[in-house]
């Protein structure tokens, strides 16, 4: 008898793990992990003067932009020195994401990173407007925007902020 009970009990246990585990066939995106990881790349990017890794991360309508690369070009001479301390990564809680027949349709995120410190003793805040997932248009899956600001309040610009899901 006790074996039979342990029996079932061992067989609707796997029949449930099997249940949970097989029915979610999308990516998972997780705001925070993504977010982390953007902020990282640019930080690394722009620290090292690093002009064509900071391009390849925008999405392909900012890419066909002519004013790109001047703009990374002023974001690299604007950002002084090197990385020695930051705040946390934070995504703003304006992050969305649209799903449709139980696929994302729609996913933007907007990681920030503030008092970045560099050894020129320079602090920055540095923001970026992010598309994850963007199937009306494709082209706008990458970074579209890079806003930095320093201390004084000064600003530089890379890219421009695509609003909307059309």
């Amino acid at each position: 008898m006790k074996k039979q009970a342990t029996t079932i009990l061992c067989v609707t246990i796997l029949f449930c793990m099997l249940l949970a585990t097989g029915c979610w066939d999308r990516p998972f995106y997780d705001s925070t992990v993504e977010g982390n990881r953007l902020s990282k790349e640019i930080l690394g990017y722009l620290e090292n003067d690093d002009a064509e890794g900071l391009k390849s991360m925008f999405c392909e309508i900012t890419r066909e932009s002519p004013t790109l690369d001047e703009e990374i070009q002023a974001a690299l001479e604007f950002f002084e020195g090197k990385i020695t301390d930051y705040e946390k990564i934070t995504v703003l809680t304006s992050s969305e994401e649209s799903v449709r027949d139980g696929q994302i349709v729609f996913y933007f995120i907007g990681p920030y990173v503030k008092d970045i410190e560099t050894d020129a003793g320079k602090v920055y805040t540095i923001k970026t407007c992010t598309f994850l997932v963007h199937a009306k248009d494709e082209k706008k899956v990458g970074v579209s925007e890079i806003l930095i600001a320093d201390g004084n309040g000064d600003e530089c610009v890379v890219g421009e902020f695509l609003d909307d899901y059309s």
